[in-house]
């Protein structure tokens, strides 16, 4: 229970991954942009790259304005991939500690 605690809460508080890390994605070789704009939410970082099969693919980073990633998506060969939404992940492990709380009760 404590490690589903543990996972709960790097769901809430963990920034996943920072925008300044998104920087040195600049400096890579398939990489072609990396480009940062602020919105009422607080950052949203776009990123250009080329795939090793040759398709060129996007990577739309939402951040909050505390730094944390809210969601990930990405945009290849014309399909949009949610890749992450930290919503989504905080519900899913509610759900499951939820789930086993009323299990242990059952039990009792």
């Amino acid at each position: 229970m404590n490690e589903m605690i543990e996972r709960l809460y790097d769901e809430l508080y963990s920034p996943k991954v920072n925008p300044e890390e998104l920087i040195n994605n600049a400096t890579l070789p398939n990489y072609t942009s990396v480009n940062f704009e602020s919105n009422q939410t607080g950052l949203i970082v776009t990123t250009k790259c080329i795939l090793e099969n040759g398709e060129e693919a996007e990577y739309k980073y939402q951040f909050d304005k505390e730094k944390r990633l809210l969601t990930l998506i990405g945009f290849v060969n014309g399909e949009t991939d949610v890749i992450y939404d930290r919503s989504k992940e905080v519900a899913r492990k509610y759900k499951e500690i939820k789930k086993n709380m009323q299990f242990r009760v059952e039990a009792v």
